[in-house]
Parts: structure tokens; C-alpha cells; sequence
């Protein structure tokens, strides 16, 4: 894991700022020629953990031997003052995710795959809630528990801007941008979750990849001993929760933080919102 800030290095960088405000209800920008983000003064400063190509060499389709650039850069939570309690109270934490695009051996960039592990008072892992603030963005998900041999479902959920959706218990997740521009999603969890990415790894990524080239879009990944359909979804096309199903801002999440309790006790997860 590498740590880094991204701050504007000149006042004409920052003039070419993008604002997330009506997105997010808070005071970001994210500046897509330094790709960096900019937060208010009403918000703490949060950290990033930044994920680079190398970071991922165990999870392409192809072997990669191409420059070591920053994929990907997610922030650590992000509060407004005089909210950190009520969202320490909660065990919850929201951030920021921000996509570069393109393509790494002809698949589009990603992330590198992560379970949730399971929760110490229950035998389900804890779900996440994803809201698409710019762009378009692919979440495959693979439902598997403990030790992860056998894939019960995959499905691929498209995310455009605006839209939310809700990672289920037991679904492995990672995301992807297809597009040709940034990708910019907010994600909210259990604080303190500890991603599982070795099951991934071993398996050299999910069990299908998303190529940006070649006769194929969707490929299945051989590592996995049992092949099984890939479902599509539009978030749009449903409505999981319809307490955060438009308009999902800060502001939403922090308001229902009483609902998602499910967040950090997944046995509490509506079945309603199953896909």
C-alpha cells in the first residue's frame, strides 16, 4: 500500500478545478490534468491510498510490462465538521474513489478485487454502498464465502452518474471504467474493514475480465474450475433501497445512518435489496 497526498501545486492548476459539490454536498473538486482532488474547509483532510499498475500485476488477463502509472486513489473517510462522532457512533465511514481510464493489456482499468471478511458476530461478510458521481462505472461482483473455492453467482452491475447501488453480503467486488474518461464514486462501509484480495490474486483477478480489445468483451478467467453465467444489471433498473435511491449525497448517507445499520451487522441486510 503506498500513501500520498494530492494537493495543487499552483493557483492556475486549481483554476481548472471541477466541482463535486452538487454530487456530493460537500466542498471537493478534483482537477483531472493533476489527477488530484481539493477539499473546503468544513472537511477534514483525509489521506489516500493509491493503487498503481504494478500494485495489480497479479490480477491482469495479459503479463503487463508498461509504465508504472496511478491507476486509481481512494480516500480515507471524509467528514464535515462537527459530523466525526456521529459517524465514529456509527462504525461507518464514507470516501472518495477516483478512476483514470484507458487500458492495461487490452482490459480496461480496474481495481484489484476484494471479499469483505466475515463479521466476527455473524457468518456473512458486510456490504457497501457505491454512488457514481461522474462517469460510468462496471462493479462485477462474485458471490463466494470461506475459502472461496466455489463461485456461486457473478453479476456485472452498470453504474451511470447519479445512480447507487448496494453490494450485497458475500459478493467479492471490484470496479472497472470502460469509458474513456474518469471515473468518480463515493462508497460507503463498516470502518476498519480489511479487504480479503488474496483469493483474487491466486486466481490471477475475478472470473471474467472486461477487455477493451479483442474479439470478446466479457472473457472468462480459466483459473476458476467452474464456469457459471455473467448476470448484467442497470442500476438504474432497480431500486434496492429506496431511501438512497436518487440523490445520494453526504448528506443522505450521514441522515439514515440509522438504517444502514446493516452496514456493520449484515444479518440486517433487506431482502429486498438481494440482486
Amino acid at each position: 500500500m503506498r500513501l500520498e497526498k494530492f494537493r495543487y501545486r499552483s493557483k492556475m492548476d486549481k483554476t481548472m478545478n471541477e466541482s463535486l459539490k452538487e454530487a456530493t454536498g460537500l466542498s471537493v473538486s478534483f482537477n483531472e490534468s493533476t489527477f488530484s482532488m481539493d477539499f473546503g474547509d468544513d472537511l477534514n483532510t483525509p489521506d489516500f491510498t493509491v493503487r498503481r499498475l504494478q500494485d495489480l500485476n497479479k490480477v491482469w488477463a495479459k503479463p503487463i510490462g508498461e509504465e508504472n502509472r496511478i491507476l486509481y486513489q481512494v480516500t480515507s473517510g471524509l467528514w464535515l465538521n462537527g459530523d466525526e462522532t456521529l459517524w465514529t457512533e456509527a462504525n461507518i465511514i464514507y470516501g472518495i474513489v477516483m478512476f483514470s481510464s484507458g487500458s492495461v493489456g487490452g482490459e480496461f482499468i480496474k481495481s484489484s478485487g476484494q471479499y469483505h471478511p466475515i463479521c466476527a458476530k455473524n457468518t456473512m461478510a458486510t456490504p457497501e454502498i457505491y454512488t457514481v458521481l461522474k462517469g460510468i462505472g462496471h462493479f462485477l461482483l462474485q458471490k463466494a464465502t470461506p475459502p472461496y473455492e466455489v463461485v456461486e453467482d457473478a453479476v456485472l452491475v452498470e453504474v451511470h452518474e447519479g445512480e447507487t447501488f448496494v453490494v450485497p453480503p458475500d459478493y467479492g467486488h471490484l470496479q472497472i471504467n470502460p469509458e474513456n474518461n474518469l471515473l468518480i464514486f463515493s462508497y460507503a462501509v463498516m470502518d476498519g474493514m480489511k479487504g480479503v484480495y488474496e483469493p483474487f490474486r491466486k486466481r490471477k483477478g475475478a472470473i471474467y475480465y472486461e477487455m477493451a480489445e479483442g474479439p470478446e468483451r466479457y472473457v472468462f478467467n480459466t483459473n476458476y474450475t467452474r464456469r457459471i453465467p455473467l448476470r448484467f444489471i442497470r442500476a438504474g433498473a432497480i431500486c434496492q433501497l429506496p431511501y438512497l435511491n436518487e440523490e445520494v449525497t453526504y448528506q443522505k448517507i450521514r441522515d439514515n445512518l440509522y438504517e444502514l445499520h446493516f452496514l456493520t451487522d449484515p444479518t440486517n441486510f433487506p431482502e429486498s435489496a438481494m440482486l
